[in-house]
């Protein structure tokens, strides 16, 4: 770093200058503070004199590996595949202050002749996260990845089942994978979501809540409450006719719904096996769980044409202050275009059959609208609610 720290004012502290510095036991980026710019800077690079080590390594281990500790298991492991197998042996000695573009271009195209696209794709999104932070910290000017050009990857192609094939698929697909199919071909939940739901995250009112996930690492798997992105906590409001199906689903577990034969819940590598299992005895095109998961949100973008910001909602794409504390409109709107895309599957009727506005036959008034009282059919006697 040339010169000193910058020192920038505190916000709603009139007077009150801070720099960022080092502490000088944990070697963890800290603020120190001054009545003035000089003295909040003097502070910080008297902190930063402490040390002589300047390497990629020690950035990456003091600095950037604590402000990613919040991130998932699977991206952290990420991260250590990347920096750890290609970053670090090559540049990890090295002053970051001192890496440029060019040598970095060298290095890519150097991994690429042995990685996939996507890989080498995967390993710059890391090494550039690093540059980033030391941009932020005002250790460096520029990202010297930003420049870096990589081979265009292929987009790979991914399935859509129709309404048609979706419903052959419900039926036909074992016990141990239809609650799956259809917390991910009717409900849009990734494959570590639905596997992690309990009975609990459905309430009496049919909202399903995705609040963990089931990942599968080496050498069997954990439940973690950290998903994906934090637009990934959701609540998913079932109709009647729906929760009834994923609840009367044969299993062994009071608490998964995606249970086992041992009353646990099925591990992620077992959905995949049994779902491949399930298309074939459909007679239908072999999707992967994540497949199942676009299959819903293109039909129902695409198909029965709801909105963008309730197909966001509700496939975990929306900002989290858009959907936080959904309004009363808000929900029944969800729960209204739900009930429509349910209606499409459980009957297999054909888009022009639902565009004429023809309730088909079988369909059920969403669990919203159940109440307890005379004349009304409570669906939760006998489950143990």
């Amino acid at each position: 770093m040339k010169g000193p720290p910058k020192a920038y004012p505190v916000k709603n502290r009139p007077g009150l200058w801070a720099a960022k510095g080092v502490d000088p036991t944990t070697r963890a980026r800290k603020n120190y503070f001054g009545n003035s710019a000089e003295e909040a800077s003097r502070k910080a690079e008297a902190s930063l004199g402490v040390t002589e080590d300047n390497s990629l390594f020690a950035f990456y281990r003091t600095v950037y590996l604590p402000t990613v500790q919040h991130r998932s298991l699977n991206w952290i492991n990420q991260i250590g595949w990347v920096m750890d197998r290609y970053v670090l042996p090559e540049f990890g000695h090295r002053d970051f202050g001192e890496l440029k573009r060019a040598e970095l271009q060298v290095f890519f195209n150097r991994i690429a002749r042995d990685l996939a696209p996507r890989s080498v794709r995967n390993i710059k999104i890391v090494f550039g996260g690093v540059f980033r932070l030391a941009m932020a910290d005002e250790l460096i000017a520029a990202n010297p990845t930003s420049f870096v050009r990589l081979a265009k990857p292929d987009r790979p192609h991914k399935q859509v089942l129709t309404f048609e094939q979706l419903h052959r698929l419900v039926e036909k697909a074992h016990p141990l994978a239809k609650p799956f199919v259809i917390l991910a071909g009717c409900a849009g939940l990734r494959l570590g979501e639905a596997v992690g739901v309990t009975r609990g995250a459905i309430s009496k009112d049919g909202i399903l809540t995705v609040c963990q996930q089931v990942q599968q690492v080496r050498g069997g798997c954990l439940i973690s409450p950290t998903l994906k992105t934090e637009n990934s906590y959701r609540q998913i409001p079932l109709p009647t006719a729906l929760m009834s199906e994923l609840l009367n689903c044969r299993r062994v577990s009071d608490i998964w719904i995606c249970s086992d034969t041992k009353g646990g819940y099925v591990t992620p590598k077992n959905i995949t096996r049994e779902l491949r299992a399930a298309c074939e005895a459909a007679g239908i095109p072999c999707v992967s769980p994540h497949e199942l998961r676009h299959t819903f949100i293109s039909l129902l973008e695409n198909e029965i044409e709801a909105p963008r910001p309730v197909v966001m909602a509700l496939a975990g794409h929306a900002r989290s202050n858009v959907t936080d504390g959904y309004s009363h409109t808000f929900s029944q709107q969800l729960l209204r275009w739900m009930g429509r895309y349910w209606d499409q599957v459980s009957t297999a009727c054909s888009p022009e059959c639902w565009a004429t506005g023809a309730k088909p036959i079988g369909s059920v008034e969403p669990a919203i609208q159940l109440v307890r009282g005379k004349g009304h059919v409570n669906l939760f006697e006998g489950m143990g609610w």
